[in-house]
């Protein structure tokens, strides 16, 4: 099961490339998108690892997008 976060502005192309290549980095992460209106960021992890995750998420994000903040929204059933 995935979780979806909201952002907190839209981001631009290249922020969300540069965001998305920084997650693909991280051990756990076993898939992460961010949806075609910039609006939100889908995180699948491997093991639940969310908190772990979650903490570099926040980090990249911040970091990336001069900033940016992440708010949970949902889960993903998949």
């Amino acid at each position: 099961m995935g979780r979806y976060y909201h952002l907190s502005r839209q981001v631009t192309n290249l922020e969300s490339a540069m965001i998305l290549r920084d997650m693909k980095q991280l051990k756990n992460v076993k898939n992460v998108e961010i949806t075609d209106d910039h609006a939100y960021l889908k995180v699948i992890t491997m093991d639940d690892q969310y908190a772990e995750v979650m903490t570099s998420a926040v980090n990249i994000c911040s970091k990336v997008a001069r900033g940016l903040e992440l708010s949970f929204r949902r889960f993903v059933l998949e």
